[in-house]
């Protein structure tokens, strides 16, 4: 999951974080405006299996935040959602569920947003997901 998180990113020119949120926050790197951030939280994986000891599946889940630069002096919610949070929902969201899905390999079984503003020092706003990737 983590690598085809990373190569989502890589193909569309997205800034790709793997880090706990703590370390996340560290986060110190020249603003790209305009560029989304993929922060990637550690990715729990559960093997499921069979009667006779066979896998029968694996089971992806975690959360990652995907965000926008934000002026944090934009103290209006309504600014930050047209401005930052809706390009996210609408379009960079739509590019992973698509990139899972095509990849012929997954199935999402959760897929849980939520709007975020502010976040880390760095001053994000978007979403974040909560999932459940199954292969």
């Amino acid at each position: 999951m983590y690598e085809l998180l990373k190569q989502i990113c890589n193909d569309n020119n997205w800034v790709f974080q793997y880090a706990r949120k703590d370390y996340a926050n560290l986060f110190d790197e020249v603003e790209q405006i305009g560029v989304p951030h993929l922060f990637v939280d550690p990715i729990r994986k559960q093997k499921v299996y069979g009667d006779m000891g066979e896998l029968e599946e694996t089971k992806y889940s975690g959360s990652f935040m995907l965000l926008l630069s934000s002026d944090i002096d934009d103290e209006d919610y309504d600014t930050k959602y047209q401005n930052n949070i809706k390009p996210i929902a609408t379009s960079a969201v739509e590019t992973i569920e698509n990139s899972i899905r095509c990849t012929g390999d997954y199935s999402i079984s959760v897929w849980d947003e939520i709007e975020v503003i502010n976040v880390f020092d760095y001053s994000f706003d978007g979403l974040l997901i909560t999932y459940q990737i199954n292969d």
